[in-house]
């Protein structure tokens, strides 16, 4: 039995358990199942530098204009231009974590200062580093 304090007086709360009968075959069924959706998963959680982000008419030949500096001063590094109403984003990288992305972040903050790490859903399993 447990007593809890609070602003009402003393409460007694009694732990009640919960017993869940599982066979061993739906057990691995379970585990299966479970392993094979995460297999399929296709994109993961993970971290990007955005280096620009902009609405408005003439944001989209921003972007472009961003992508195209950006390929000029880091050509070996992967570049993204998405939209998604009504912005217009240009982002660099594929990391699992974020301390990963700091390295490349401090070199593309000498070029494009207002840069910076963003949480991504849209990054595939293979394109991790």
């Amino acid at each position: 039995m447990a007593i809890m304090l609070g602003t009402g007086g003393i409460v007694a709360q009694q732990k009640k358990t919960v017993e869940v009968d599982f066979s061993s075959t739906q057990l691995d069924s379970l585990t299966q199942n479970f392993v094979r959706d995460n297999y399929e998963m296709q994109t993961l959680d993970g971290y990007r530098i955005q280096i620009y982000s902009g609405s408005g008419a003439k944001a989209k030949v921003e972007a472009q204009t961003a992508k195209q500096r950006f390929a000029s001063a880091f050509p070996t590094e992967k570049i993204y231009v998405v939209y998604n109403a009504p912005f217009w984003r240009v982002r660099t990288g594929d990391f699992r974590f974020r301390n990963e992305a700091l390295p490349l972040l401090y070199k593309v903050k000498k070029v494009f200062p207002g840069s910076y790490t963003v949480r991504d859903n849209t990054i595939r399993k293979k394109s991790f580093r």
